[in-house]
This record gives structure tokens, C-alpha cells and sequence, in this order.
């Protein structure tokens, strides 16, 4: 099965990126459609509600004007002013005195920002809210918030209107002047009082809508400062493919697949070589050796040497490689990715990477020669890497086979190794000379002279007989030609003969079920995307939609391996259904106000109807015109509502859409499209299926009806049902996502 790249295709990722990059600073805050009539609002933020005490439902729709804010003391000249800005698609700070939802008023800040595409075109302003009494009380300086209050409006007049003539001031020379407003500077990411502290009142003139000059100044590139989004945004709404950081390294590029297959290749040799020169290239001889002529008098430590250098090269290549994170999106961020590797694998990459012979040199002690023997087994930890790669060959029956025997082999030259060393050491101190060494020097003809370290047989005849014993062992019980003498010897051949017996029952007396096994993984995956590309061909879809389809099979498999989970879920009785529907459904039933009081039954019920469904970004779920008989709820992404490509509402985690299923006695039709912005997971239920439940416990009936808010109503109809206990849906015009060039429509 392929790598899995995350989501590299074109999305539109502008207003995801704002909503995350507030909703991080606590903002409160609104996004309006310029394209709509009356610039209708599309996104309200949790802290925009808190502050005002209105539900997302109750905001949603409503002209950005924000005149259900508004209440009898509040100046109709800052209203104006708001209007004015967003008929002309100008920046603009307004103090004006706005209503909670209980009645009480404060003074409020606005700041007005407008968005423009690539075309150009204002398609949609930003509005954000702060409480002056919180920002002034931030503020050390009090003569300045004296002066602050001294423009205070509020009064039986509701504000302080004067004429005045020309002066010097910014902007004179465009605007007459008619009304006096305190300006602030606003940044969305400090607001900075004392900064400003000696500036001047502005004051400029309501003119007429077809007087309105455009700003030469491009919004646009302001935007990024003003709502400081970092340089990783793009100051623009329109489809974007990812941005990868300068320097960074794809996790998928040729260059990564070429460098990963080279550093298998060095762990190999580690595997291999390191156990091998721990136990029969250390020796005193040696280690005097290379006293006397440098540390390269070796070549196999040269390569060492270079080993360890490409494993530190390498760790400064996962430092700048990027990865998948939870919500499949490619993370390039340098200190994103340093964060997520610091918290994986550096810590088993560094220790693995450390030359311990090297640091010890020229201690020259037998303790010392031990240690850098002992020491180099650390390497072997580069193996976990090899871990790593392995589940993405473990659907090929051959690929896994082909390392199992390897895995063998392996673990046979690790104890060959061992059965050497036990023997080395045991030599020089055995009184008769009994050990397998002395045996397979007398057999040889090439027996051991205390005087003459170099007597004896060959490190090729000590390694090859080691290798045959252990063979030999973990295969069968042996042949004797070789056998253990000292006690020592025994109790590791007994070891081995333990292992060899896990293992032949485990791997060779399994391979046909593993094969078995791994292949049919394998054939299904090939079939369903063979199926995949033959549907592909012979309906010739173009290149975008072939993508996507492609994209989307290999996501699905991923996540679920090509199983049927309603199958596998079918499969148990229907108590335990209910219980497992019931914990995959937790989060809904538990944050959703609609479901609280229900008793168990009646949640056991509902949660084996509700159903869960994935969508990738760009998916369509809902189509105009299509008839709503389902009601979704969100746990996961963002998706936009579209009109006339132009977006109408932006929802995102615990939102609801589809219709309020207890005014309308038959299914409506969808009155737009409605299609996923990010990969996003819903719950979804159908209305019958809600219906049915919901008869059947009435006293519950009432109280979800009464709770259940609907953030966007689909149905298109002409006169809006009317219920005593829920929100009134409200007839929204056509809109949509494109960024086509619009006029901003005029407010009343």
C-alpha cells in the first residue's frame, strides 16, 4: 500500500485558517459575505455569542449592519458610519453602544475589515468586537481614559453632534466633516492604548453610496498585518495548494524514498557487522594496533566512522521532513515538525548515533576494549527504523516472508556472535582445555599456543562454526560435531534450543497461513483499485475528479483496510450493537443540548440509528435540490453552504444543518449545496429513522424539540413554518464560495 501523503490537493483553506488562527486569541468576531443582500453574516464565533448572549442560530443570516444590537440610546451617526464602511468596503473602528440580548448595553469597539480576491473584489468583511470598559481597564495611563470618556455619547440625545470647519487632520482633503467619533487603532493581535494616546479626533461626512470613491489602498495586502496571520497565510480567498516551507523536505519526495531505502541499506550493515566486530575483530592485539598506528588503521572502522556520520546527517533530515498529522494535513512547519520528532524517535536516533568507540580512544585498558564492545551493541537500536518501515509492506505475502527468513538469519548470526564471546572468555581460564574453541582446534590441526596470541584457527573457521552451531540448533537439535562442554556453553545452548523451538512453531509452521493471510489483504486492496481505475477509464473522468477518487480510495483504506465496518458491526447480537453505537456516538450525545435528559433506553435507541460518514475536502454532501431526509451533525472539519457559488455559512464543530424536521410534516428540498472545506467526520440520522425513536419515548419528544437548534435551515421554502419553541429560519437569498468580482449590495 502507498505512503499516505495526507491532503495535497487544492482546497480552499482562507477562511479555515482565519477562523482557527482567532479562535487561538480569544477573539470575538463575525464574517459577513459582501456578495449577499444585505451582506449577510456567515460566521459567528463562540466568543461573539458570549459577549452578546445570542445563539449562532439567532446571529446567522443577519445583515452585519448588526442592527439587532442595536437599541434607543444608541447615536445613529455611528450606525452610519458602520454602514458607510461597509457600502464603501473601507477599514473602519466605530465606538458605538450596543445591547446584550438581556437588555444591557455597553460601549463596544468595531472593527471593520474588508476582504478582497484575487480579482480584486470584496467578498466579505471581518467584524470584530471588544468591550471598551475591558480594553480601558487594561490601560495604566488614567488621564488618558478620562479623555476616552470625555467623548462618551451616551446621554438623552444618544450622541454629541457638532459641525466643524476645515483643519488640518488626515483625510480632510476626501471627507467633509459633520460628526465627531473617537478613532483607535485596532490590531487583532494587541490593542495598544498608551500608543495613541496624543492623536486627534477624525471626523468625516455620511455621503451617498454612488459618491463612495474607492480606496486606492490595496485591502488586501493589509489584511495579513492587520489580522496578523503569520506568513503562512495567503492574503487571499481563493483555492490554494499547500505552502511548504523553504528548506523543508517532502515526506514523499524522490529524494526522501532514496535516502530512507540508503539508511535501510546502513542499518542492515550495522545489524550485521556491529555484533560481529564487538565479538571477533576486539581484541588486545587490535586495540594495541591501532594505539600504534591511528584510528584508521582499520578499514571496517573507517566505515563505522562514515556510518556514524550519515546517521547524524540523518537526524538532521527528520528535523526538516515533514509528516501527517491527526487530521491528515502535511505539516511543514519547521518548529512543528522539530516539536513532533523531538517527542518520537530522536531520542532512540541519537543514542544509536553516538560513536562510543570513538570517544573512548586510546584508553588502552581490557576493561576498555570490553566496553567498546559492549558499547556498540547500542546501535542495534537503529533496527527500530526498520520497525517503522515495515507495515507498509506487511500487504505483500512475499515482501513479509522474504523478511522473516531474514529475521532468521539474523537472530542465527547475533547468537553465533554470542556463542564466540562465551567461549573467548572462557578459554585462557579452563584447566583441561575442553571448550569448542580448543575442540575445533585440535580438529583443525590449529591449536591454541599461550606464547603465540595468534595461534589457533582463523576468525573465518571461528565464525563459520559458530554460525553452523546455531543453525543447526534453532533448526534441529543438532549434530554433535560441534557440541557444548562447560556449563556455560549448555546453559546457552539450551537458550537456544528454546528459541529455535518459538520460532519454528511461530514462523515456519505458519508461513502458509501468514502468506494466506498477507496475500488476501493484498488481492482485495489491488482489486478494489483496479476496479477503481477500470471505473476511471471507461467513463473517461477527467484529471481533477480522478484525483479525488483516487485520493479518497486510498484515505478510506487507510483507515478502515478495505473492511465493512456496518458488517463487522451486524455481525453482534443487538444488545451489543447498541452499547458499541452508544460509545462511537458518545461526544454527540454528550455535548449536544438536544440529547440531555434522555433516559438510557432512549439513547441506546437513537445511537444505533444515527450513522457516521467521512468526507474529504471538496466533497459535496449536499446538492441544490436534493430532498433532506437526513439531519447531520458535525464532530469534526468545516464545511461551507454555497448559493450561486457564493458562500452563504461557514459551520463547523457541533453546528447542525439539514431542516427542522418538527415543522414540516414531508421532507423538503435543499436550497443550496453543501460541501466540505476540511476531511471532516459527521453523525447523521435519518428523518424517519428520528421520527420513529422519538414516538416512541413522547415525554422526551417535547424537551429535544424545545433544545434542538438547527444552525442552518436547508429547506427551500417561501413562508417559514412557525413554531412556539424554536428560532425562526429565516429566507436567506442566493449566495455561494466563488470569488468572482461582485458589487457590495447597498444596506438599508
Amino acid at each position: 500500500m502507498p505512503v499516505r501523503r495526507g491532503h495535497v490537493a487544492p482546497q480552499n483553506t482562507y477562511l479555515d485558517t482565519i477562523i482557527r488562527k482567532f479562535e487561538g486569541q480569544s477573539r470575538k468576531f463575525l464574517i459577513a459575505n459582501a456578495q449577499m443582500e444585505n451582506c449577510a453574516i456567515i460566521y459567528c464565533n463562540d466568543g461573539f455569542c458570549e459577549l452578546f448572549g445570542y445563539s449562532r442560530v439567532e446571529v446567522m443570516q443577519r445583515p452585519c449592519t448588526c442592527d439587532f444590537l442595536t437599541g434607543p440610546n444608541t447615536p445613529s451617526s455611528a450606525v452610519s458610519r458602520l454602514a458607510q464602511a461597509l457600502l464603501g468596503a473601507e477599514e473602519c473602528k466605530v465606538d458605538i453602544l450596543y445591547y446584550r440580548k438581556d437588555a444591557s448595553s455597553f460601549r463596544c469597539l468595531v472593527d471593520v475589515v474588508p476582504v478582497k480576491n484575487e480579482d480584486g473584489a470584496v467578498i466579505m468583511f471581518i467584524l470584530n468586537f471588544e468591550d471598551l470598559a475591558q480594553l480601558l481597564a487594561k490601560s495604566s495611563s488614567r488621564s488618558l481614559t478620562q479623555r476616552l470618556w470625555s467623548h462618551s455619547f451616551l446621554g438623552s440625545e444618544g450622541s454629541h453632534s457638532r459641525p466643524s470647519g476645515p483643519g488640518p487632520g488626515p483625510g480632510r482633503g476626501k471627507y467633509r466633516t459633520v460628526s465627531q467619533i473617537p478613532q483607535f487603532t485596532l490590531n487583532f493581535v494587541e490593542f495598544n492604548l498608551e500608543k495613541h494616546r496624543s492623536g486627534s479626533t477624525t471626523e468625516i461626512e455620511i455621503i451617498a453610496p454612488h459618491k463612495v470613491v474607492e480606496r486606492t489602498q490595496n485591502v488586501t495586502e493589509k489584511v495579513t498585518q492587520v489580522l496578523s496571520l503569520g506568513a503562512d497565510v495567503l492574503p487571499e480567498y481563493k483555492l490554494q495548494a499547500p505552502r511548504i516551507h523553504r528548506g523543508t523536505i517532502l515526506h514523499y519526495s524522490p529524494f526522501k524514498a532514496v535516502w530512507d531505502w540508503l539508511i535501510l541499506l546502513l542499518v542492515i550493515y550495522t545489524a550485521v557487522f556491529t555484533p560481529y566486530s564487538a565479538a571477533f575483530l576486539l581484541s588486545d592485539q587490535d586495540e594495541s594496533q591501532r594505539g600504534t598506528c591511528g584510528y584508521t588503521c582499520s578499514p571496517l572502522t573507517v566505515v563505522d566512522l562514515i556510518v556514524d556520520i550519515m546517521f547524524v546527517v540523518d537526524i538532521v533530515i527528520n528535523f526538516r521532513t515533514t509528516y501527517v498529522n491527526t487530521n491528515d494535513e502535511v505539516v511543514s512547519h519547521p518548529r512543528r515538525i522539530a516539536v513532533h520528532y523531538f517527542k518520537g524517535w530522536f531520542l532512540i536516533d541519537m543514542v544509536a548515533a553516538i560513536p562510543f568507540d570513538l570517544l573512548i580512544f586510546r584508553s588502552g585498558s581490557d576493561e576498555t576494549t570490553t566496553l567498546i564492545g559492549l558499547l556498540k551493541t547500542a546501535r542495534l537500536l537503529r533496527l527500530v527504523r526498520v520497525a517503522r518501515k515495515l507495515d507498509r509492506y506487511s500487504e505483500y505475502g512475499a515482501a513479509v516472508l522474504f523478511l522473516l527468513m531474514c529475521t532468521f538469519a539474523l537472530i542465527a548470526h547475533w547468537l553465533a556472535c554470542i556463542w564466540y564471546a562465551i567461549g573467548n572468555v572462557e578459554r585462557p581460564y579452563l584447566e583441561p582445555k575442553i571448550g569448542w574453541l580448543d575442540s575445533l582446534g585440535a580438529q583443525l590441526g590449529k591449536h591454541y599456543n599461550g606464547s603465540d596470541p595468534a595461534s589457533g584457527p582463523s576468525v573465518q573457521d571461528k565464525y563459520v562454526t559458530a554460525l553452523y552451531f546455531t543453525f543447526s540448533s534453532l533448526t534441529s537439535v543438532g549434530f554433535g560435531n560441534v557440541s557444548p562442554n562447560t556449563n556455560s556453553e549448555k546453559v546457552f545452548s539450551i537458550c537456544v534450543m528454546l528459541i529455535g523451538s518459538l520460532m519454528y512453531a511461530s514462523i515456519f509452521g505458519n508461513v502458509s497461513a501468514i502468506i494466506q493471510r498477507l496475500y488476501s489483504g493484498t488481492a482485495r486492496y489491488h482489486t478494489q483499485m483496479l476496479r477503481v481505475k477500470e471505473f476511471i477509464r471507461f467513463h473517461q473522468i477527467p484529471n481533477p475528479l480522478r484525483q479525488r477518487l483516487e485520493e479518497y480510495f486510498q484515505h478510506a483504506w487507510s483507515y478502515t483496510n478495505g473492511i465493512d465496518m456496518n458488517a463487522v458491526l451486524k455481525g453482534f447480537p443487538e444488545c451489543l450493537q447498541a452499547d458499541i453505537c452508544l460509545h462511537l456516538h458518545r461526544a454527540l450525545l454528550q455535548h449536544c443540548p438536544a440529547f440531555h435528559g434522555a433516559s438510557k433506553g432512549c439513547l441506546r435507541a437513537l445511537a444505533v440509528k444515527f450513522k457516521t460518514t467521512h468526507a474529504p475536502p471538496g466533497d459535496t454532501l449536499v446538492h441544490l435540490g436534493d430532498v433532506l431526509s437526513t439531519l447531520y451533525f458535525i464532530s469534526r472539519g468545516s464545511i461551507e453552504i454555497l448559493r450561486d457559488d457564493v458562500v452563504v455559512a461557514i459551520l463547523g464543530k457541533n453546528d447542525i444543518f439539514g431542516e427542522p424536521v418538527s415543522l414540516h410534516a414531508r421532507p423538503g428540498k435543499s436550497s443550496a449545496d453543501v460541501r466540505a472545506l476540511t476531511y471532516c467526520d459527521l453523525h447523521k440520522i435519518h428523518r424517519a429513522d428520528l421520527l420513529e425513536v422519538l414516538d416512541m419515548y413522547p415525554a422526551f419528544a417535547d424537551t429535544f424539540w424545545s433544545k434542538l437548534e438547527v444552525t442552518f435551515n436547508l429547506r427551500d421554502m417561501g413562508v417559514p413554518s412557525h413554531h412556539p419553541n424554536r428560532p425562526q429560519a429565516t429566507k436567506t437569498p442566493k449566495a455561494s464560495s466563488s470569488v468572482a468580482a461582485s458589487q457590495v449590495q447597498p444596506l438599508p
